[in-house]
């Protein structure tokens, strides 16, 4: 197998990527912006690091020598996408990433034909929501002839990791998207709807929001009608000063807040097939989903551009975690 880097290892999520890669015993080694932070993790984990910034294209370009993929836990990822899918595509190194934020998605789009072209891998969103939603709406849609439409939601459980309310509080928009006939289009935020999570409180309302699975599902399934929804219990969204927030939920008040995802598929006759997902709290998911993707790519299951988990790893990958169950209704 080749070489994994890390990059942004020491932040919650990164940290959580790099334990799960040194269980499974890859070779990768751990990256960052800044030395002191990276140093002794990496010193702990008796692995080599190496420390670059994302705004000097020769430095990173240094950087990336004797590297086949990188999974970017860097956000908010406006900041630190572009330059290193950019340089991903100079270097011939796939690029990996946990993005929520759907510039990333978009730019994936962009220089997909250009990363086809160097034989360059752009997953955007390896875990979390992306892998989560995907693996769910192509488990449906796979057993029907004519999907037409896409209505899916996701249950989000308990506090946010301080890196993730600086990325919402950086690219927060009032913009609600929704696909129709292909087309990115505006939704109205009031359009909410009822989804059954099968996890015994019966149907709970969901508001429409933009998650980038309007464009990894659309690019999975080609059904061109995609709403997404999200259903926030326990305090998910903080109200305090993000600089005092801990780095992230506690193990245990992970194990505590599993996520859950609901899909409805209608089909052009008017045949509606619905299941849902139960699965582990977001985070724990990325941290092992993104390192479980990495591996696979190491191994060799790559495609040139713009992919993602579902249409490159099967509508099974997100059964790769353990305690994700698909059910359906």
């Amino acid at each position: 197998m080749s070489t994994l880097m890390i990059y942004g290892a020491a932040g919650y999520t990164g940290r959580m990527a790099s334990l799960h890669a040194k269980s499974l015993g890859l070779d990768f080694v751990l990256a960052g912006r800044t030395e002191a932070k990276i140093k002794d993790f990496a010193s702990s984990l008796n692995v080599p690091y190496r420390v670059f910034d994302v705004n000097n294209a020769q430095l990173i370009d240094s950087a990336l020598g004797g590297i086949s993929v990188i999974l970017n836990c860097a956000g908010p990822f406006m900041h630190t996408a572009e330059p290193l899918m950019m340089a991903c595509i100079r270097n011939g190194v796939h690029y990996l990433d946990i993005a929520a934020e759907l510039d990333s998605y978009r730019l994936a789009e962009q220089l997909d034909e250009e990363a086809k072209g160097a034989n360059v891998m752009l997953m955007p969103g390896c875990g979390g929501s992306v892998a989560m939603l995907g693996c769910l709406a192509g488990h449906v849609v796979g057993d029907v002839k004519n999907a037409t439409s896409i209505d899916i939601a996701l249950h989000v459980a308990g506090s946010m990791s301080r890196g993730s309310a600086t990325s919402v509080t950086e690219n927060l928009t009032t913009e609600c998207l929704q696909r129709v006939d292909g087309e990115l289009v505006p939704d109205d935020i009031s359009n909410t709807r009822q989804f059954d999570f099968d996890n015994g409180n019966g149907p709970v309302p969901a508001f429409p929001v933009t998650l980038p699975d309007i464009i990894t599902i659309w690019r999975s399934t080609n059904v061109a009608n995609i709403r997404t929804f999200v259903h926030i219990s326990g305090d998910a969204f903080p109200a305090e000063d993000i600089s005092q927030m801990p780095d992230g939920p506690t193990a245990e008040q992970r194990e505590a807040n599993p996520y859950h995802a609901s899909v409805t598929v209608t089909e052009d006759n008017g045949t509606v097939r619905r299941a849902i997902l139960h699965t582990v709290n977001g985070y724990t998911f990325t941290g092992l989903a993104s390192v479980e993707a990495a591996k696979r790519v190491l191994c060799g299951h790559v495609r040139g551009g713009f992919q993602t988990p579902a249409a490159i790893f099967g509508n099974d990958f997100v059964k790769t975690i353990a305690n994700s169950i698909i059910k359906d209704l």
